[in-house]
């Protein structure tokens, strides 16, 4: 997947591209693409540590919204943050353009009857409704600019009173950097996404980093590396994936905690892409 720096006024992302993508990706399940994290032979663990810190870093927001809250989760792939959101809250629709995805949801939700999964375009597709909760997990990284400014906009005025907007997206140190090919995305860094949330009305910005995702991608950088230096050893092992996080996780204290602050610190651009969670609360 080459990624360079671009213009992004020249530049766009092909939505029927990345919705030919998500609905036959090659390799892994619905629930491993969902999390990106089906290309480098980690373990199921592996995505379930990223979630589990993933869920701590946002708690602080997520108990602020009153368990009667409805809410509405947009691109929500296989429904992993659905199901969270519907085990807290009274109320949940998700809202998935691919047919894989939104399948994988259904089956794997329907355990739960305050969800419901709808299969269409978030540009297009809004149920009617007030939410105190619109959870972005992800999608903005799909959407060209004029697309993530005019949704905002929409969005601001579908909240309720004191409510708000999470996004969790992922990010680039500086610029703005375009995956090409079969497998499109657009990764801003934290301060074009400022800019457009300014686009979008006046809203109260808060931002974590996400250090879950980093820890991932840790490993999925160690193993790319692997594959480019190592080419003698097998490109797709699970043996070798397993052991590449389980090597991490036993350092955990230095490879997950200290090692990305400290590259944070000296500004060193490694792993390539970060991610960071943004709350918007409307400014009246």
């Amino acid at each position: 997947m080459p990624d360079h720096q671009a213009d992004k006024s020249k530049q766009q992302v092909d939505n029927t591209a990345i919705k030919r993508y998500f609905e036959n990706p090659a390799g892994g399940t619905a629930a491993t693409v969902s999390m990106m994290a089906h290309e480098h032979n980690l373990p199921a663990s592996a995505t379930a540590y990223r979630l589990q810190k993933e869920i701590r870093n946002a708690s602080g927001w997520l108990d602020k919204i009153d368990s009667t809250a409805s809410v509405l989760d947009l691109g929500c792939g296989a429904g992993t943050w659905t199901e969270i959101f519907g085990k807290r809250y009274k109320s949940v629709i998700g809202i998935e353009q691919s047919s894989m995805m939104a399948k994988a949801a259904r089956e794997r939700l329907t355990y739960l009857s305050n969800i419901r999964i709808v299969e269409g375009d978030v540009r297009h597709t809004l149920p009617e409704g007030r939410f105190e909760l619109i959870f972005l997990g992800g999608l903005c990284m799909y959407l060209n600019d004029h697309d993530v400014v005019e949704l905002l906009c929409k969005f601001r005025s579908r909240l309720t009173e004191g409510g708000s907007i999470i996004l969790r997206e992922s990010t680039v140190h500086q610029g703005v950097h375009f995956s090409e090919g079969a497998y499109q995305a657009v990764y801003r860094s934290v301060h074009l996404y400022h800019k457009l949330f300014d686009r979008s009305g006046a809203f109260h910005v808060e931002v974590k980093r996400n250090y879950g995702y980093t820890n991932l991608v840790t490993a999925e950088e160690l193993v790319n590396l692997r594959r480019k230096w190592l080419p003698f050893l097998s490109k797709d092992s699970t043996a070798l994936g397993s052991l590449t996080w389980w090597m991490l996780r036993g350092m955990a204290p230095i490879s997950f905690w200290a090692l990305p602050r400290i590259l944070a610190h000296f500004n060193i651009q490694w792993p390539r892409l970060q991610n960071h969670f943004f709350r918007l609360s409307p400014v009246k």
